[in-house]
């Protein structure tokens, strides 16, 4: 991803956000609903696999205790998912629930129960070189990933949300110690119903620049008009989520909320440490507006 292979960000995360609800009667209402959860990825430098495995999920009602919804195979036996985090770019996404029946009410919070080891390649990374690393997350095992984010299902009602795993932020480099790399997860996540993307191609000429190749782009993407782009530092203005371009200059910008964002392209992201300040040159600046439900094509000339 950068020059040190790969960095990232964070241990296990909450994330806040505003209470989502399903369409129809209030909370408080009884019988049943539906719930969805997929797993979608922004990008990595220098990776060709990033597999996560899970088990299953945990989630906490308002009103009682927490239970677990636990994978099985066709023979009922216990089973998991792993999922190539690489292969679900821009508007991909991969299910780890599908019309999960839920009792109607309000629930405080998610977790996602992770299968990781520092030592076993329960998940795994892959290098560009075709070495692979075992990929752990800290006390993943006994806590998984943790999501703060409240939602309401509805009697008859379905509600769909999407988890992003940002990648570049989030997969730090081993020890000295140890051959395992750690996954930090910077997660999104987005209610369905309400996010769009955006799609397009940076012009060949722009490649050429500075002696850039395509291998070394990016593009940014901030949330708001006009905003002055930064790099990967924790520090605003601090990009939302990030793009790399495919092997004909297209890059793809999956699952955001409608509203107006910033995109800018750079050729030094190789060079962007996610954890410290670097003076990235950004080439190209346009503001791009997303609408809920539909694809917005955006070049870069």
């Amino acid at each position: 991803m950068y020059k040190s292979s790969i960095t990232g960000l964070l241990s296990i995360i909450s994330l806040s956000m505003l209470f989502i609800t399903g369409c129809g009667s209030d909370s408080g209402s009884t019988g049943t609903g539906t719930l969805n959860l997929n797993i979608t990825d922004a990008p990595v430098d220098s990776a060709a696999k990033v597999v996560v495995t899970f088990s299953g999920v945990t989630i906490k009602p308002e009103e009682g205790s927490a239970f677990d919804i636990d994978f099985v195979d066709d023979n009922g036996e216990p089973a998991v998912k792993s999922i190539d985090l690489l292969t679900q770019q821009g508007a991909n996404s991969e299910p780890l629930l599908a019309d999960q029946t839920l009792d109607a009410g309000h629930y405080n919070w998610m977790r996602l129960k992770v299968i990781s080891s520092d030592t076993v390649m329960d998940s795994y990374i892959e290098l560009d070189d075709g070495s692979q690393h075992p990929l752990y997350v800290p006390s993943g095992d006994n806590t998984g990933l943790k999501l703060n984010q409240g939602f309401d299902i509805t009697d008859g009602g379905a509600i769909s949300f999407t988890i992003d795993f940002d990648l570049r932020r989030s997969v730090l480099s081993p020890n000295k110690n140890s051959d395992a790399y750690k996954l930090k997860p910077t997660l999104r996540i987005m209610d369905n119903e309400n996010v769009g993307h955006i799609t397009g191609m940076v012009g060949n000429e722009s490649l050429t620049a500075d002696n850039c190749t395509k291998t070394d782009y990016a593009v940014y993407v901030f949330t708001g008009e006009n905003i002055v782009p930064d790099d990967i530092d924790g520090v605003d203005a601090e990009p939302l989520t990030t793009a790399l371009l495919s092997d004909t200059f297209k890059y793809s910008v999956g699952f955001l909320e409608a509203g107006t964002y910033t995109l800018a392209f750079t050729c030094q992201a190789k060079d962007d440490m996610s954890d410290t300040d670097e003076v990235i040159d950004f080439i190209g600046t346009d503001n791009v507006t997303v609408t809920a439900g539909a694809t917005t094509t955006h070049d870069f000339n």
